[in-house]
């Protein structure tokens, strides 16, 4: 018990250093495709960003309830990161934080007002791929979040499998449909319609069940537990029902995300890391999706400094005031349809 609280004290000594953060974090905001409505989201690039043209795996972090893509955690969270790098536990990575409309669960609400789901998944992490210099695999893809959050991400990992390589919830609020109409009753009205049917779209006690073989063969669901043990309890004790690995822990934290990152969050990283996996997108050169002709053009290209392949004389193709990366893929744009 002696050496458990030195190593938390010590963690909790070792995050106000690091409060300052060496990368930085920006607020965006774009047109979703398919809402048609602005989607907002902040991000942490990390130091260095700016002078390489290395691709980082990205972290999603979720909020809880009554937050937003902002607050305490645009700080807490890539400081966290920033000294798991420091102590050479896991690379460089990006960190989104996406925007849950305060109470939607992380879900599309009924009357799709709050379209949670639909913008992280379907406008948020496309836009983050094309516009930031991610390795947009599902292997370099990690979801993680706190209280609401937490539901959110464990929702998103068992319904879409194919998207996240690994998944740490944080205190998570994983509620059944019943504790939902007790604790939440205004929010199981306005987001889920008063239908349990509706809910278990959202739902990760639903979606566990409805693709536990491919889960079982996944990473382990990583749980960093405080104040909530009950309802962590009861979620570890389903999966573990089904053949889903576990990776729980409670830290003895009040429901509170600077606390449980103090305890757990270099220990987070470390799993993270020991999952992801960041082989190159070669012979895919600019990561789009598809290994085709462009990429041996966009080689070649990048080698010689010459794009003159490439529409117009100046390598400096999206007029940034640097050669590098952002040009191949601009470039790629162009000759797919812009020139």
């Amino acid at each position: 018990m002696r050496s458990t609280l030195c190593v938390f004290a010590l963690l909790v000594l070792t995050a106000p250093a690091l409060a300052q953060l060496r990368g930085r974090v920006e607020q965006r905001s774009f047109p979703g495709p398919i809402t048609g409505r602005t989607v907002s989201f902040n991000i942490y690039l990390p130091e260095n960003y700016d002078s390489t043209t290395q691709r980082y795996p990205v972290i999603y972090h979720l909020h809880g309830i009554g937050g937003n893509q902002g607050g305490p955690q645009n700080s807490t969270v890539p400081a966290s990161f920033e000294a798991a790098l420091a102590q050479g536990l896991i690379g460089p990575v990006i960190v989104v934080f996406p925007n849950g409309y305060t109470d939607g669960w992380w879900a599309d609400s009924v009357s799709f007002d709050k379209p949670a789901e639909t913008d992280a998944v379907r406008q948020l992490i496309p836009h983050v791929d094309q516009t930031f210099r991610t390795l947009p695999t599902r292997g370099a893809r990690v979801i993680q979040g706190f209280s609401m959050g937490g539901f959110g991400a464990t929702k998103f990992y068992s319904k879409f499998p194919e998207l996240f390589v690994a998944c740490v919830e944080y205190d998570g609020a994983i509620v059944t449909w019943s504790t939902m109409q007790q604790f939440h009753a205004a929010q199981a009205s306005a987001i889920f319609g008063n239908s349990q049917d509706y809910f278990d779209q959202f739902s990760p006690w639903h979606w566990t069940q409805q693709h536990a073989p491919a889960l079982q063969a996944g990473n382990p669901v990583r749980m960093v537990v405080g104040a909530l043990d009950g309802g962590n309890r009861q979620f570890r004790d389903h999966l573990t029902s089904l053949g889903i690995p576990v990776d729980y822990v409670e830290t003895g934290c009040a429901h509170d995300l600077g606390c449980l990152f103090a305890a757990q969050g270099l220990n987070s990283a470390a799993f993270i890391a020991a999952r992801l996996d960041l082989s190159p997108c070669d012979p895919d050169v600019n990561c789009d999706g598809s290994a085709n002709g462009f990429d041996v053009l966009a080689t070649e290209a990048a080698v010689n400094g010459d794009y003159s392949d490439f529409c117009q004389p100046s390598a400096d193709l999206n007029n940034d005031g640097a050669d590098n990366g952002f040009d191949v893929e601009t470039a790629e744009q162009r000759v797919n349809g812009v020139c």
